[in-house]
């Protein structure tokens, strides 16, 4: 093809047409940028399927990832309101100077539990590794950064307080009162001299408070993966 249009701007000198050879010189030169420019739109055309492809992959994987999330939570709520129930059930037998059963055991061991959310970001993190430019959805980007975010960042330093107390504060003091400490059963070596403890009390009235934070801060979160999942789903479905 380049042989062909050389041979014709050679004709068009040796023939001194001069005017004709700078037209054709100037349609040769617009036919190459045409060509560049419908390169460059097939390329463009390229990527931009190649990118929504991904997007779509990404989308889809968020979904499993935000439904498994979401069950997790609920497993959460689960374990926290059963936790609550037992620390109410401890402090109401400690006030009112309630005699011991061996039921109390189990409440001693959960009175003292805090769930320790897990959610899989691996998805998340892939789109976020690639700059979450090619997800065109605002709220999903948005969404998805919120809830993997702040509200998961936030609910990560609760954690961590609860912790710190419980290695600094209650294990020191809870140890000595029971003849072992597990998630299952607790059973205090003297139970009169426990229900007149007032620093036990203390402490297992500060878990609840900072358990309801901590279930707040989930709830909180748990709406927005909610709502996060609901629009991935308009997403898919379009």
């Amino acid at each position: 093809m380049i042989k062909f249009f050389r041979k014709i701007r050679q004709n068009l000198l040796s023939e001194n047409k001069t005017g004709k050879y700078f037209k054709y010189a100037i349609g040769e030169i617009v036919l190459v940028v045409i060509g560049i420019l419908i390169a460059l739109q097939i390329n463009n055309w390229n990527e931009s399927r190649k990118n929504s492809i991904f997007e779509k992959k990404v989308i889809s994987e968020l979904s499993v990832d935000l439904n498994q999330d979401i069950q997790e939570m609920n497993n959460a709520f689960d374990s926290i309101n059963q936790s609550q129930k037992s620390s109410y059930l401890i402090i109401e037998y400690m006030e009112n100077k309630t005699k011991y059963h061996d039921s109390l055991n189990k409440h001693f061991s959960q009175s003292l539990d805090l769930w320790s959310l897990s959610p899989n970001k691996i998805a998340f993190e892939m789109a976020k590794e690639e700059g979450m430019y090619f997800i065109s959805n605002d709220s999903i980007r948005f969404y998805a950064s919120k809830v993997n975010g702040y509200a998961y960042d936030y609910i990560q330093v609760l954690e961590n307080r609860f912790q710190d107390y419980k290695s600094n504060v209650i294990l020191p003091h809870i140890q000595p009162l029971f003849n072992s400490y597990n998630f299952i059963s607790m059973k205090p070596n003297n139970y009169e001299e426990l229900r007149k403890d007032k620093t036990y009390l203390s402490i297992i009235k500060s878990i609840v408070s900072m358990r309801a934070q901590y279930k707040s801060m989930l709830e909180y979160r748990y709406n927005e993966v909610s709502k996060l999942n609901n629009i991935i789903q308009e997403e898919i479905e379009q």
